[in-house]
């Protein structure tokens, strides 16, 4: 079984969790981490002890985990990896919503097309539009009828964006990320989820306690993560198990107590 969790130890947790990244490669965004010592003072500075901490990767960036084996190839063994890397892969269901800017379209209308004939299977009467982007394609859903599309906490619409992925893959017309959205929900949806990751920090700074944030799925958990690793002052780790895991927000100071 392929190795997804490792141990490490630092002065601080904050430490601990920086050589984690930097030996396996990874952003801070990848992984979950899991306290399992903090760091203790000892007296007049003698019997100290540092903080231990078990990294993990997040389910949805599991393939990753190969940065981290690739040291241990040979150079043949490297080259057919990395060419299989290249290759397109199906997408996975909770991928997250990045904005960038639109270019002109070139992409095949195989999305649009599925996703038009889902929504007449459905009942659904909408307007579809794609737009190609420099590494994915978007394809928005307009219309009165929309917000069955999304279902609670955009499960629904990343359904049909998972099955539109696996679909288009398979025949080779498009080999680019397929993002569906609805009237704009998803941009919506990072912008409030940030907003309330950074008003979540600065009370737990304010506080000087760790604050768990209502569960979220993986992508939502990944916005937070990015949201707040340059932010000074917190840190974050996950906590629970689907589909109640949610992200914890802890002040610095609680990484060095």
């Amino acid at each position: 079984m392929k190795e997804t969790s490792w141990e490490y130890t630092g002065r601080t947790v904050e430490e601990a969790t920086q050589i984690a990244l930097e030996e396996l490669g990874l952003e801070r965004d990848d992984i979950n981490v899991e306290v399992l010592e903090e760091s203790q003072k000892g007296f007049l500075g003698l019997g100290g002890k540092g903080a231990r901490v078990r990294v993990e990767l997040i389910g949805e960036w599991e393939v990753l985990g190969q940065k981290a084996q690739k040291q241990d190839l040979e150079p043949e063994e490297l080259e057919e990896t990395e060419e299989q890397e290249q290759r397109p892969a199906p997408v996975a269901q909770s991928e997250d919503f990045e904005e960038e800017e639109f270019i002109p379209r070139e992409s095949s209308d195989k999305p649009v097309l599925m996703v038009k004939e889902i929504l007449r299977m459905i009942g659904v009467d909408a307007m579809v539009e794609i737009h190609e982007r420099e590494d994915s394609v978007l394809v928005d859903i307009w219309g009165d009828d929309v917000a069955i599309l999304i279902g609670k906490g955009g499960a629904t619409l990343d359904a049909l964006q998972y099955i539109v992925n696996i679909g288009c893959r398979r025949t080779g017309e498009v080999t680019k990320k397929i993002v569906v959205d609805a009237e704009g929900y998803r941009r919506r949806r990072k912008d409030k989820v940030e907003k309330l990751a950074e008003q979540t920090a600065r009370d737990a700074t304010q506080k000087g306690q760790s604050i768990e944030m209502p569960p979220m799925s993986a992508a939502e958990r990944k916005i937070v993560h990015m949201a707040l690793r340059k932010e000074s002052g917190v840190w974050t780790d996950s906590t629970g198990d689907e589909p109640n895991r949610r992200v914890v927000i802890h002040p610095e100071s609680e990484s060095s107590t």
